[in-house]
């Protein structure tokens, strides 16, 4: 069974390689592929059949993937409506991989690229995981020139934040492999997981709205799966921003819009155990030689507690990126849920829940996929019943 796939490709004035992305995606069976465009592509080549959705502004990460899924969805429901009428397939939106809404919906930054084995299996891959699986993670490749690939991080707590700050991430992702989620420059989520989250909250700009979203994805009893070492992709990181002062700070900033959604769960200690761990690698940046990272951490330390400090602070808005502000991102990035699932906006005071125990971790034959139907859906925890963030810290790791 292929299930059907919406790749939404987030850019800001291209990259070099988002050619070659989108030709990689558009080879991919059954799929099709939005792009949305948070800046002037200027000359920048698009091959034909890639949907464009620009004229917003720059929404950031998030809000984009949001207003390209309601696109979908909107153009999914009129394919529908005029076949029930009885017009023919011919009245399809073009560039629709068939009717009705994507199964999947492929979440990727513009310098990500995708090698040909990777996009081949991708159909199948997805069809594999049991429907118990609402998202998967893939491996990066190390680039040549660039450092290694990050592919996966760990939820943010006063504990993993510690661990971090001492003996690195890869520590804390092995120490909490139940807390770690896939970064956002390339995941998969199934569409119908993404809408009863709400898809990404508009009230992040840039960063921390993947974090944001696994925490609530976790908090209602999701699980997500991780796709073998034989299917990785590459990404280069940082093209699209370069070594801008102002998304350093912005990258704190997002940090203290999280620590005020997650309060509930992270605690209030976290905003401080974080600003130590940013003056630490400050201090060890310096001492070491390296001052352009010195003042990268240092920036993002101003950040947040500039955002801490000030909610509505959003320095952004009137920089040469140009913002669009949270208000707006969150007129523009809301999406319909589901008819059973409350219509609600975020809680600013933070997730009223706890972050659900044991996601389970499904990992495909490494070589290949075999032909079996999908296991039936496991029984999942109730959603938002789960034991609280600390007693979940103190489990064991599994092997």
């Amino acid at each position: 069974m292929m299930h059907s796939l919406c790749s939404v490709v987030v850019s800001h004035g291209g990259s070099s390689h988002l050619y070659e992305l989108l030709t990689s995606l558009l080879s991919i069976k059954g799929g099709r592929v939005v792009l949305v465009e948070n800046g002037p592509l200027d000359q920048t080549a698009v091959p034909d059949g890639v949907r464009i959705v620009e004229g917003q502004g720059n929404v950031g990460y998030g809000t984009a993937v949001n207003i390209a899924v309601r696109h979908v969805l909107a153009e999914a429901a009129g394919a529908g409506e005029r076949l029930e009428a009885g017009e023919g397939p011919g009245a399809r939106p073009a560039g629709s991989a068939g009717d009705g809404a994507p199964e999947w919906v492929l979440v990727v930054n513009s310098d990500v690229t995708i090698p040909t084995r990777t996009a081949a299996v991708l159909p199948e891959l997805l069809a594999w995981y049991p429907p118990s699986v609402d998202a998967v993670g893939f491996p990066f490749l190390d680039t040549p020139d660039g450092p290694p690939g990050r592919s996966r991080a760990v939820l943010p707590t006063p504990r993993t934040n510690a661990v971090t700050a001492v003996r690195g991430e890869v520590a804390a992702v092995a120490r909490w492999p139940h807390l770690r989620y896939p970064v956002g420059a390339f995941f998969a989520i199934r569409t119908q997981t993404f809408l009863e989250l709400g898809g990404f909250d508009p009230s992040f700009w840039m960063y921390y709205e993947e974090t944001d979203l696994f925490a609530r994805l976790y908090a209602s009893g999701g699980r997500i799966a991780w796709a073998d070492d034989e299917w990785p992709v590459v990404h280069v990181g940082g093209e699209t921003v370069g070594r801008s002062p102002m998304l350093h700070t912005e990258l704190g900033r997002a940090a203290a819009v999280y620590a005020r959604r997650h309060r509930v769960t992270i605690g209030r200690s976290w905003p401080a155990v974080h600003a130590a761990q940013l003056g630490l690698l400050t201090a060890r940046k310096i001492a070491t030689g390296r001052p352009h990272d010195a003042r990268r951490a240092a920036r993002m330390l101003v950040g947040l507690l500039g955002g801490l400090a000030r909610p509505s602070w959003e320095p952004a808005v009137a920089s040469r990126w140009q913002a669009i502000p949270a208000e707006t991102r969150l007129r523009l990035g809301h999406l319909p849920r589901p008819h059973h699932q409350p219509d609600e906006q975020p809680d600013e005071a933070g997730l009223e829940a706890a972050i659900s125990p044991v996601p389970a971790v499904v990992t495909p034959p490494p070589r290949s996929i075999p032909a079996i139907p999908a296991p039936a859906r496991v029984t999942d925890p109730i959603r938002g019943a789960g034991p609280d963030l600390e007693a979940l810290l103190r489990r064991t790791p599994r092997g």
